[in-house]
């Protein structure tokens, strides 16, 4: 059954890229995300790879600084002022007595700037930190999005779920150790080792010994923490991913009464990172065993060689303070570096497995292809074919087919035989390995796919319905649904009244997945959800097979109404479904064996017929 060539649908340039919806302080546009993330993951070091993701936004960094210095004042100077203090209570008592009043005023001037300071530096931090965490999630789900659907159809959903919660989280973390460790124990070392070598230049000595020997530590542990953070990630991924299975399928598995096969299997998982989990926490402690033996170590000397200079008046009592304090400040410094390499590891990790999404070449790019601004829903498949990965069969083998805008085609055949790869080929989900698939004469590939999924409404044997009000599904995808659009669209798919008996109507909070709504009621609303799109393609896959006869009966009517004027293709087995459409394609091992009307098939007594027969009736 051919179709006239109809003029193609205009085409317009694609629009110039819209501006990120950003919040306050929202470091990453999400769209350069996806160019950020591969180089963050080639960047030597994972501090320098967090800062690359910051690229927006480094102007925090100076007033950071700022007020991390002003809010550590007392540590740099009270030590300074207690030394000071101590040698005069030792030489004047009187004059020490004079100067108490002022430096505890000092003092109390410190501490008042220091709580004048705390809470804008933090909150200047969690809005970093949170702006990023955001922004990287936003840019993650922009990511999967545009991933083809062969990636979607190897991918565990845990697994990708798990990259929004624990490796972001992670990555969050690092903005405590970029600012309060590296920052400010950074310029407290400085200070203190300034302080140091105007006091006692020679005791830099023993910091020539101290920094190589935590150096040595931190070199001699990286790599094994590095890797069993590594390691560890993997086992929560996998068990996140067979979590989400298991709640998923948490009917399947009490209907069987299976409980303790999936409980077993979920102590397997859990098992597992509890063992390398306690592995890692071996690590971590004998870490922070040696790191802090090293510390007090050299704390000890230091202590013990400024008694020594005391007692032989080499140095003020004063100035062993000093000398004590900053010295116990430098390697508590130094110590939170060593401690934090627990934070950086899991860092390093959770950049490499946000990475490895955003290097997968696996994606639809329709970047800077044509856009249709209209459709008419003139579908033509030119010896079409297609193969899953990993498949040795063919699913589509030479397919051709024309379907004019405005009718319907039904796609008929036992299981496997294509119709479902069809469909998707026809939406751009797959690329065919041979042929064209031509809308409104324009060949798919050639074209911005998201253009035509505009305009084409999906009804399928599973209606997802999401966790938001009857409104907001009918609606989804319109910021600002409108009310009566979708009341209409509900009319129109014999939804209206039950919706109306609902507590809150329109405005009620389905459950997850539409629970509590049966299978005629949840198939309405998402022929609903199609008419409010009023779309001119129309796919309806298996839309009524899972439904009771009545409620079949009510559903049928409603796609009768859906279907006017719309270019359909419909896959169903049921006769009452594929009867009246203008044209029956029998499928078989992805090629076309029979095509016509309901009546021509079944005149023909050929492959049709006996499909009818067999399944149909």
């Amino acid at each position: 059954m051919s179709s006239m060539q109809a003029p193609p649908a205009p085409v317009v340039p694609p629009p110039a890229a819209p501006r990120p919806e950003v919040g306050p302080r929202t470091y990453i546009p999400s769209g350069r995300l996806a160019a950020l993330m591969p180089e963050a993951r080639r960047r030597s070091t994972t501090i320098g790879a967090y800062l690359s993701l910051m690229t927006d936004k480094r102007s925090v960094l100076p007033k950071v600084i700022l007020l991390i210095n002003l809010r550590h004042a007392p540590t740099y100077l009270m030590p300074l002022l207690s030394g000071w203090m101590l040698t005069m209570l030792a030489q004047t008592p009187a004059l020490a007595l004079h100067w108490l009043p002022w430096v505890v005023l000092m003092t109390v001037g410190m501490m008042l700037v220091n709580v004048a300071v705390t809470l804008p530096q933090r909150l200047l931090l969690a809005q970093q930190r949170r702006a990023l965490t955001a922004s990287l999630r936003r840019g993650l789900m922009r990511r999967i999005h545009r991933l083809s659907f062969a990636f979607h159809d190897r991918s565990q959903v845990g697994k990708l779920q798990d990259k929004f919660t624990g490796d972001v989280g992670k990555l969050e973390a690092m903005s405590g150790f970029l600012f309060e460790v590296l920052i400010m124990q950074g310029f407290a070392l400085v200070m203190m080792v300034g302080i140091l070598a105007y006091k006692q230049p020679w005791l830099l000595l023993l910091m020539l010994v101290a920094v190589p020997l935590n150096l040595l530590i931190y070199r001699v542990f990286w790599k094994p923490i590095r890797a069993q953070h590594e390691t560890l990630r993997k086992a929560e991924s996998s068990f996140n991913a067979f979590l989400f299975e298991a709640l998923s399928g948490v009917r399947v598995t009490r209907s069987h009464a299976v409980e303790e096969h999936a409980e077993e299997r979920l102590s397997g998982f859990a098992n597992s990172v509890a063992a390398k989990g306690y592995y890692l926490d071996k690590l971590h402690a004998f870490f922070n065993s040696v790191a802090w033996a090293s510390s007090n170590l050299m704390n000890t000397a230091v202590f013990a060689t400024g008694v020594w200079l005391c007692a032989h008046h080499m140095i003020k009592i004063g100035d062993l303070l000093v000398i004590s304090a900053y010295f116990s400040q430098l390697s508590a410094s130094i110590d939170s570096f060593l401690n934090s390499l627990p934070t950086l590891a899991s860092a390093h990790s959770a950049l490499t497995s946000l990475g490895e999404l955003f290097e997968i070449d696996d994606h639809e790019d329709d970047q800077g292809k044509e856009r249709l601004a209209t459709l008419r829903g003139e579908i033509a498949i030119r010896d079409a074919h297609f193969c899953y990965p990993n498949s040795a069969n063919h699913s589509l083998n030479g397919i051709d087919l024309d379907v004019p805008a405005g009718t319907s085609v039904a796609l008929v055949g036992a299981s496997g035989s294509g119709k479902s790869t069809l469909a998707s080929v026809i939406l751009g989900f797959y690329k065919p390995l041979a042929g064209q698939v031509l809308i409104d004469g324009h060949d798919l590939q050639e074209i911005d796919r998201r253009s035509i999924r505009r305009h084409v409404g999906v009804v399928s044997q599973d209606v997802m319905l999401f966790h938001d009000t009857v409104l907001g599904n009918i609606a989804w995808g319109d910021p600002l649904p409108d009310a009566g659009r979708a009341e209409r669209a509900a009319r129109q798919a014999n939804a209206h009244d039950f919706i109306m008996a609902m507590p809150d109507g329109y405005g009620h909070l389905l459950g997850d997945r539409g629970i509590g709504l049966s299978g005629g009621q949840r198939q309405r609303l998402a022929i609903a959800r199609a008419l409010y799109r009023d779309p001119k393609l129309l796919i309806l896959d298996e839309a009524t097979s899972a439904l009771d006869l009545e409620s079949e009966r009510v559903v049928q009517q409603a796609l009768e109404t859906l279907m006017q004027g719309r270019t359909t293709v419909i896959i169903a087995h049921r006769l009452s479904t594929v009867r009246n459409a203008d044209r029956i394609v029998m499928l078989e091992a992805g090629t076309v064996v029979e095509s016509g009307t309901f009546n021509e098939l079944m005149a023909a007594r050929g492959a049709f017929f006996q499909l009818a027969n067999g399944q149909l009736f």
